[in-house]
């Protein structure tokens, strides 16, 4: 059962829990997954444009008639009502869903622009399925995913999370969200991975240059070239 299959020429095929180390130039990739209309978002945006609406008017009667005409009497409640919708929509509904990436670098969100905010898989530290969301908890941040928005994208996380990182999903019932696609997601090329500057997770080491990391197939965890260790210490990968 526990023996590795046996390739053409005599080599054996890696086992399922034996992988590959990887240099920090190796080619990786993610999948972007852009969130779906839900009613909410949609009347969330609705209440924002007829707010935009009533404030404009108000703006108007108040300030921009002409001068002969003076204000208007109704711009007063125009602005109070505008700007009561947009307090009321601000505080209380519900906040348009981000982008989400899941891939080799793990799991991010896009912030806007460029920005990026992400957890490596060898830095996550907990995974919570709720009713509504599943949260992926880090070092000091998290990343929320809508279950209503965004359910492909979870259903990815849990996926990836199941090979690369199967210690962190034993409080997640098995085959959670495993109908969840990810065929209209995009795939996108990752940069090479930054890891001057880190230390080394087997011996503390600093790795100084980048041509001296290695890089767990599996969890994305990183060694110095001199001090791989036989398994992971994150994901407990037999490297190789």
């Amino acid at each position: 059962m526990g023996e590795a299959k046996t390739k053409k020429g005599g080599k054996k095929a890696p086992s399922r829990d034996e992988v590959v180390l990887k240099l920090r130039s190796d080619p990786r990739t993610e999948k972007r997954f852009e969130p779906k209309s839900s009613p909410s978002a949609i009347l969330s945006v609705l209440a924002f444009s007829v707010a935009a609406v009533l404030v404009g008017a108000g703006t108007y009667g108040q300030w921009l008639r002409d001068e002969a005409l003076g204000p208007h009497k109704a711009a007063p409640y125009l602005l109070a009502a505008g700007a009561a919708v947009l307090l009321v929509t601000a505080l209380f509904g519900p906040r348009p869903a981000l982008p989400i990436r899941v891939g080799d670098a793990g799991v991010g969100v896009e912030k806007g622009g460029n920005e990026i905010e992400r957890i490596a898989w060898n830095v996550v530290r907990r995974l919570v399925l709720g009713d509504r969301t599943l949260t992926v908890e880090g070092e000091g941040t998290s990343i929320v995913i809508s279950l209503a928005a965004m359910p492909d994208a979870a259903g990815k996380v849990l996926r990836e999370a199941r090979e690369r990182i199967p210690a962190k999903m034993e409080d997640i019932a098995a085959g959670a969200l495993e109908n969840a696609s990810e065929g209209a997601a995009e795939t996108l090329p990752l940069e090479p991975a930054q890891v001057a500057g880190l230390k080394c997770k087997a011996s503390g080491k600093l790795i100084a240059f980048e041509r001296d990391a290695r890089l767990c197939g599996r969890c994305g965890e990183v060694y110095h070239k001199d001090a791989v260790p036989k398994r992971c210490a994150t994901c407990d990968a037999r490297l190789k």
